[in-house]
Parts: C-alpha cells; sequence; structure tokens
C-alpha cells in the first residue's frame, strides 16, 4: 500500500533529479515537495519513517522530502524501478539513474549521452514505461490515492455548483484509466500548455468518487478539501430528498 501510495504521489508532485556541480561531478535527488500544511507534513514524515531514508525540511511555505544520499538514492530507485504504473518519462529517468549510478559516470560522460535528446544513445534499451493496465486492481488504486492527493481539485463554486477535476501533462493515458474505472462522461481536454485536464460536475459521478475516498482515504492536506465536498454534496442530496 505505502510504496504504491509514495510512487502515485512522486509523479504527481515529485522528481528524479541527476544535477552536477560545477560541472565536475553527478549529483542524485528524489524529492517530493508540498505546501506547509500540517496534513502534508505529517503525511511526509511517515513516508519518510516507512523507508528510513532521506531527510525533512521544513520552511515558511513548502514542505520537502528529500533523498540526496547516493546510496538512499540508489536502494529506492531498486524498489521501484520495475513498479508496473511507471510512465515512459519516469522509467527511463530511473534507468539513467541507475545506470550513472552503477558506473559511477562522470558529468561528461553523462553530458556525451544526454546532449543529443533526438537519439537514443544509452548504453541499456530504451524503456518501454507502463504495462497495459486492464483494471483498477488494488495496487492502483492506493497509486492513485497518491496521484490524486498531487494531482485532483476538491471544487465548490459560488454558485453552489461541484467539481472535481485531475490533471496530468504529458501522460494522457492514466487519465483515460481514470475516467473508465469512474464512468465519467466527461472529454479529457487538453490545454494550450499542453496539461490535459479530467472535470466533471455530475453529481452522481461526485458521489462514486467521494465513496472511493472514503474507502482510501487521501492522506495530506488534500483530505481537507475532501472533506468539505463531502459535506457540500451530502447537503445537496438531503436537499433534493425534502423536494421530492
Amino acid at each position: 500500500m505505502q510504496l504504491n501510495f509514495t510512487l502515485g504521489l512522486l509523479m504527481g508532485d515529485g522528481s528524479f533529479q541527476i544535477n552536477h556541480w560545477k560541472k565536475k561531478y553527478l549529483q542524485y535527488r528524489i524529492m517530493i515537495k508540498l505546501k506547509n500544511e500540517p496534513e502534508n507534513i505529517k503525511m511526509l514524515q511517515d513516508i519518510r519513517s516507512y523507508y528510513n531514508i532521506g531527510t525533512i525540511n521544513i520552511n515558511k511555505d513548502s514542505v520537502l522530502w528529500a533523498i540526496n544520499n547516493k546510496k538512499e538514492v540508489r536502494g529506492f530507485l531498486e524498489l521501484i524501478k520495475n513498479h508496473p504504473l511507471l510512465n515512459l518519462k519516469i522509467s527511463t529517468k530511473i534507468q539513467k539513474m541507475i545506470y550513472s549510478l552503477d558506473n559511477s559516470m562522470s558529468y561528461n560522460e553523462y553530458y556525451f549521452l544526454e546532449k543529443d535528446s533526438n537519439k537514443w544513445v544509452w548504453p541499456f534499451s530504451e524503456p518501454l514505461g507502463r504495462n497495459n493496465l486492464s483494471s483498477f486492481d488494488e495496487d492502483m488504486k492506493w497509486w492513485f490515492v497518491g496521484f490524486a492527493e498531487a494531482e485532483s481539485c476538491f471544487c465548490i463554486r459560488k454558485n453552489g455548483n461541484q467539481s472535481w477535476s485531475i490533471s496530468q501533462k504529458g501522460d494522457l493515458e492514466i487519465l483515460i484509466i481514470i475516467k473508465n474505472y469512474f464512468e465519467l462522461p466527461n472529454k479529457i481536454l487538453l490545454k494550450k500548455c499542453g496539461t490535459h485536464v479530467l472535470e466533471t460536475y455530475n453529481l452522481k459521478c461526485c458521489t462514486k468518487i467521494i465513496d472511493f475516498f472514503n474507502n482510501y482515504p487521501l492522506k495530506g492536506h488534500k483530505k481537507v478539501s475532501f472533506e468539505l465536498f463531502k459535506i457540500h454534496l451530502e447537503g445537496k442530496q438531503r436537499s433534493q430528498k425534502c423536494r421530492v
């Protein structure tokens, strides 16, 4: 459960980084950065405690879980490298990080392999991305909780209408899977910035989403907006029953 949740959160609000120090040697980092809220702090502290790696840094605006130690980075990459929900972009970055670490690659060697973005020159096969997903199994459900924690929005508008949305840039497939699982009638829209957005105002669909998160709870600050959304929808449903 925890691994799938963590990976979903990473794919929404995290990053896998290969940096350099003055073009002399490579530095590796895995991190999740969130708004400084008590629920987010507790969630990242729980993640840090579960894996017993990385550090928690808190400032005025944000809270950060970061893995900077090479040994810890390599160990975490080994844990997630074959996860079926990795998309192509993240799977590729993970394989590059693993290869660079295992071969103690210099900055010049890394730059040589990265400089031609139109040609695959790394000395391993290009990753294929996630496996074909046909069902929302238990692993997928907890992955979705983490992903929704990062990328979803529970909205109550001034006119009393409600909507739930989720977005992702460069990964349309995962939104199609979510749309099909919740049987959402809405189209997935492509914004000018290149982000795909799935949004529904449908009361029945929003109720189905609430039922899901009642069974698979959100863990960070997103659960605050979820609870308000849930109260709003329950009040709306009671009002409709009274009018019948």
